[in-house]
């Protein structure tokens, strides 16, 4: 089961997620996101520390919230990817997709320096 929750550090909204990022909760957590997106927020960092197994619907998942992101003008940064996650991103060469961050601090430093 996935659980996050999120707050805020000036504009950037920071996501912090633990658990399975599989089909029924990355479906949930993009219903939770997209709001944002559409209430004008355009920074997120998503803290992917506490995240054990992602599959390929939550990758799905997480290609459209980017492309959302993107198609209003965002930017979206994943932290703290552990290295199990890590590979799947570099297999399915997501890696050249997304954002990656070594920690949250790093995302956090890389997203406000942009005036997006």
């Amino acid at each position: 089961m996935l659980r996050y929750d999120s707050r805020n550090v000036g504009d950037v909204e920071i996501f912090t997620l633990s658990g399975d990022f599989d089909a029924l909760g990355a479906a949930a957590f993009r219903n939770h996101v997209v709001p944002h997106i559409e209430l004008g927020r355009r920074k997120f960092i998503f803290n992917f520390c506490g995240v054990g197994f992602i599959d390929s619907t939550g990758l799905g998942f997480l290609v459209s919230i980017l492309k959302t992101t993107l198609k209003n003008k965002g930017r979206l940064r994943i932290a703290c990817v552990v290295p199990v996650i890590y590979e799947i991103f570099v297999m399915t060469k997501l890696d050249r997709v997304f954002e990656l961050d070594e920690t949250e601090a790093g995302a956090l430093q890389q997203i406000q320096g942009t005036t997006r």
